[in-house]
């Protein structure tokens, strides 16, 4: 991926959720993060899958994998099931970090991994950090992000989601 400037009057700012830029400035220091695109960075430290994550993307991928590969045979599933039988560090080194964008609330890195399946990439977006804030109250008592609200874990996406969602692939 070749990296864009993204600097604006502002400073460095990443469109997050809802369209409002948000500055990064201090995290592009900080980090040694470098921006893709407006709306995209490359963190040389993104966030890693935790065992729990692990967990779910292995009981998961087998089945995305048989609704978006064409031709997906009982002997590729074999295969897949028998990496993801991988303990996790070695699991961990088959998921490529591609980048990160930001999610709800916008100040919330997302860093998106690639599995590759049969050479086919599954985007397997970390998190965490933005799971993290659904539930939780501002000082009002109010639920920022209310926890019924919450999508289920782990989101698996195809190719045409970085196409479409991040004008990216």
């Amino acid at each position: 991926m070749e990296n864009e400037i993204c600097k604006t009057e502002n400073g460095y700012e990443m469109i997050g959720f809802g369209g409002k830029p948000v500055n990064i400035d201090d995290k592009i220091k900080k980090e040694k993060c470098k921006c893709i695109t407006e709306s995209l960075l490359f963190n040389p430290n993104p966030k890693k899958f935790s065992p729990e994550q692990l967990k779910e993307l292995r009981n998961e991928l087998p089945q995305w994998a048989s609704k978006n590969i064409k031709d997906f045979s009982e002997n590729d599933k074999k295969e897949l099931t028998d990496i993801l039988k991988l303990e996790d560090a070695e699991l961990l080194k088959k998921f490529e970090y591609k980048f990160s964008y930001f999610g709800k609330p916008a100040s919330e890195e997302i860093p998106v991994y690639v599995f590759k399946i049969k050479s086919i990439p599954a985007y397997c977006p970390n998190f965490t950090d933005e799971y993290a804030v659904y539930g939780k109250k501002d000082k009002f008592g109010v639920e920022l992000y209310p926890l019924k609200d919450k999508p289920d874990y782990p989101k698996i996406e195809n190719k045409d989601w970085a196409k479409t969602e991040l004008g990216r692939d």
